[in-house]
């Protein structure tokens, strides 16, 4: 099994290049097939992390807490990339107004994600 604390450096490595996979991946589509081998590859790394107990991660503390920082950042991104990406669809293809019965304009959630496919 390899050392743990190598484990946690690779994941920190590989959390640094989801970030930069992230915020380059809107101006250019290259990087999201980099993404989806980053994310690949983070999650083989987590798999064999979590074969260790919580015992094993005393002294890890600091690196730990630089992966929480990195994961929370991440996740930013990706929820600032799909809201992005959502207004830019709702912008381009922008539904007609629909009427009830009585003629008054319905109020339709909007968004990529409150549509039915």
């Amino acid at each position: 099994m390899e050392n743990l604390e190598s484990l946690v450096e690779q994941l920190i490595e590989k959390l640094k290049e989801e970030k930069e996979c992230l915020i380059f991946s809107i101006k250019d589509s290259s990087y999201c097939d980099k993404l989806v081998e980053v994310v690949e590859e983070k999650r083989k790394l987590l798999s064999k992390i979590s074969r260790y107990n919580k015992k094993d991660f005393e002294g890890l503390e600091e690196k730990l807490q630089e992966i929480k920082r990195l994961s929370d950042i991440n996740l930013n991104l990706a929820v600032n990339n799909a809201q992005f990406i959502d207004e830019l669809f709702g912008a381009i293809f922008e539904e007609p107004q629909k009427y009830d019965q009585s003629g008054a304009v319905k109020q339709n959630q909007k968004g990529l994600f409150n549509k039915k496919i």
